[in-house]
């Protein structure tokens, strides 16, 4: 069977998942928000399901993107916040 590579068109939606810890869970949620609109993007952030444990909570932002190297940037970025344990 013949393997077909599909490319990804740009500009499209991207959704990145954020896994935060719930003590900060306000401030990474505010952070992302900010460093969507120093990029000039507009983040759609909502609140997914808690652990188990209830120490973390899966975060997922979205918004247009232009290339993926701009994915990749913002990936980067979101990963390095305040409370952000790993990011899909």
């Amino acid at each position: 069977m013949k393997e077909t590579k599909k490319e990804i068109q740009f500009p499209c939606r991207w959704e990145f998942r954020l896994f935060a810890a719930m003590e900060t869970l306000d401030k990474t949620q505010a952070a992302a928000i900010e460093l969507g609109k120093s990029r000039n993007l507009d983040f759609e952030i909502s609140i997914g399901e808690s652990s188990a444990s209830g120490k973390y909570t899966a975060l997922r932002a979205a918004c247009q993107v232009g290339s993926i190297e701009q994915a990749r940037e913002l990936a980067g970025e979101l990963g390095k916040l305040e409370g952000v344990r790993f990011l899909l």
